[in-house]
């Protein structure tokens, strides 16, 4: 009998956010999935640890080159080095931050599973952004409000999206954050922009507007803007 492959949502960093569902599924399979990026997913771990034991780990290499090709054929390595295990009957759980179908190299992995004909599931998990809400004690969206999700990492233009009508969420910054903070503050945002750094992780630090986070030294992979359209 073939194992299954569960992509496991760990959430944006506090163990205690992980789902029941999560931690049973951690618990059942013999193969533990790790994705490494250079991007935080070791992060992902680090939040499980405690549920895996001395259970098999598999690294899993993702390429971030700009180059597709190289890209596409990282994950396909990934996912022949997962099968493996699976034909061994073994189930096999990919850990991912957030949620495994929100910007996660889980989903890349999971379409060629199950073009193999393996059998994969997905669990849930809560996002950075809602966790980031949570701690401010805002609402993301509001009776008819839209909430645009904004990846920004990469340097593209963003500028439609940032002028797209409802409260946005941006994420995958990067390098690409003093570029979108001034982007930001041109369109009156720089009051209505909060920043939430490391959130649920130790570390943590929430900034009410820009003017407050400019003003701190904190950036990287672990930061996030909620912007309100409306004061």
């Amino acid at each position: 009998m073939k194992g299954m492959l569960y992509g496991i949502g760990a959430g944006p960093g506090d163990p205690e956010l992980l789902t029941l569902k999560a931690v049973d599924a951690l618990r059942r399979c013999g193969v533990i999935a790790v994705p490494k990026t250079g991007n935080g997913e070791g992060a992902a771990f680090s939040i499980v640890e405690q549920y895996v034991g001395g259970k098999e780990l598999l690294e899993c290499h993702f390429s971030m080159d700009r180059d597709i090709v190289k890209r596409k054929e990282s994950r396909r390595q990934c996912a022949e080095r997962i099968a493996r295990r699976l034909e061994d009957g073994v189930d096999v759980g990919y850990v991912t931050l957030g949620d495994p179908t929100t910007y996660s190299t889980y989903m890349y992995v999971h379409e060629i599973i199950t073009g193999m004909g393996f059998e994969a599931a997905i669990i849930p998990g809560i996002t950075s952004y809602a966790a980031a809400a949570a701690a401010f004690g805002d609402a993301l969206c509001e009776g008819g409000d839209i909430l645009t999700i904004i990846p920004a990492r990469h340097g593209e233009n963003i500028d439609d999206l940032l002028d797209y009508p409802g409260n946005k969420v941006i994420m995958k910054s990067g390098n690409n954050l003093a570029n979108v903070i001034d982007r930001l503050k041109a369109r009156g945002y720089a009051a209505r922009t909060k920043i939430a750094y490391r959130v649920t992780m130790d570390g943590q630090r929430l900034f009410a507007d820009l003017g407050e986070f400019e003003s701190s030294p904190e950036t990287g992979y672990f930061t996030l803007a909620l912007v309100r359209e409306k004061g």
